[in-house]
């Protein structure tokens, strides 16, 4: 990587870390908000599910905003509004209001993934490399959320933490404004003769729309591991709460959340060197065991447990945003990452609303059983996404070999 691109990886890497400290941030400070409003659990989960709702929603206008606008202009929007949204979370006086204002601000903070992700994805030349350094910054900011929300909790009140994410956010946006992050060459955006050009590898399967049901099925995963990621981490606190620890489950949250950040390193590094559809089975199979076990285990070896499932969880994240990448034409790569985001994050919140409804039936062992078998439906999908990239490689295989023939 030359020095313009690990700039742009350390821009977009704070971006993302504040992002992910603001989106967590909820879900720690969910048993103190619940004691303050006296709600039930099933409405604190569907409180996450209108965060997470909102936070999904806004990455499809955030896409087509990136491809006209670039990266850089969308952040500034980004950052600007959650800082006047999260101020106003701060002040809600009951859980109605609460419900207004963080989904204002998912809306806003939704911004991010479309435009920080595109920017990795077409801004450095060493890809997998620099979507795994994006996670491991998305990871260490949700580590970092239960310190900040729980200390300032701890000392001031649940709304102090929100008020600093406010502080934060208008401060990265000033910094934001005044940088220069080119994507393609010195420009900030794509040119209008690059998107008019599609790569000549690429022609004959754009002809044939041969990526389309690929690139559906791995929407299709943004889907359901959006369902299991939206349940995980809105109630993994509370899980390891009740089950190890009631004044250190933030803590032990964390240290499950550091172990994402190795596995985004790990996932990053194979995207390098070995086929993404390969990965991609392997590392989420890895993951439905240590799900379950979440579920039936408790003290030091449900830590143990939660952290492996982050671990391949967050291993297959540069495998799968390096797949919509593969998938999609020049020119729209942020409109395809809007509509991941979307499926995963907006529909998938409904992971939070699942879960909930789950812990208010039975408990939080029952929420991570139930979240097992939508894991278990990622396998199921991934290996899909092996069979029809196996199958065009023996078809063009095939067809070079008849077009050498004499």
């Amino acid at each position: 990587m030359n020095q313009t691109e690990r700039r742009l990886i350390a821009f977009i890497a704070a971006a993302h870390a504040l992002t992910h400290i603001t989106e967590l941030s909820y879900a720690v400070l969910l048993t103190r908000i619940q004691d303050d409003f006296g709600t039930r659990d099933v409405i604190m989960g569907a409180l996450a599910t209108v965060f997470g709702w909102t936070f999904g929603s806004s990455a499809i206008p955030a896409g087509f905003l990136t491809d006209r606008l670039g990266s850089r202009r969308v952040l500034v929007y980004a950052f600007a509004g959650s800082s006047v949204m999260a101020v106003l979370v701060g002040l809600s006086p009951n859980a109605w209001v609460l419900a207004a204002t963080l989904a204002g601000l998912g809306l806003t903070i939704g911004l991010y993934h479309p435009a920080g992700l595109s920017a990795v994805a077409q801004g450095v030349s060493q890809r997998g490399i620099g979507l795994g350094f994006h996670g491991v910054a998305g990871n260490l900011g949700q580590a970092l959320a239960p310190a900040i929300a729980l200390g300032l909790a701890i000392a001031v009140d649940w709304r102090a933490g929100f008020f600093c994410i406010a502080g934060l956010s208008a401060l990265l946006a000033i910094i934001l404004s005044r940088a220069h992050l080119p994507v393609h060459g010195d420009s900030e955006v794509l040119s209008a003769e690059a998107v008019a050009e599609p790569p000549a590898q690429e022609e004959a399967a754009t002809i044939t729309n041969r990526l389309l049901t690929p690139l559906l099925l791995t929407y299709g995963a943004f889907v359901v591991g959006g369902i299991v990621y939206r349940g995980v981490i809105t109630y993994l606190p509370k899980h390891l709460e009740e089950m190890v620890s009631q004044d250190f489950g933030g803590v032990f949250v964390t240290v499950a959340l550091v172990m994402g950040a190795v596995g985004q390193l790990l996932g990053g590094w194979l995207s390098q060197g070995m086929r993404l559809e390969r990965i991609a089975p392997v590392i989420a199979a890895a993951a439905v065991p240590a799900l379950i076990l979440t579920a039936m285990l408790s003290g030091a070896l449900l830590v143990i447990a939660s952290s492996a499932f982050v671990f391949f969880y967050f291993a297959n994240q540069p495998v799968f945003t390096g797949l919509i990448a593969d998938y999609t034409p020049p020119g729209a790569v942020g409109r395809s990452y809007g509509v991941s985001f979307f499926a995963g994050f907006g529909i998938g919140s409904l992971g939070g609303v699942i879960a909930g409804a789950l812990v208010d039936t039975w408990d939080t062992e029952a929420a991570f059983w139930g979240l097992s078998v939508f894991m278990a439906l990622v396998v199921g999908l991934s290996f899909a996404l092996w069979a029809l990239a196996e199958r065009r490689r023996r078809d063009v295989n095939l067809a070079t070999a008849v077009g050498s023939a004499p």
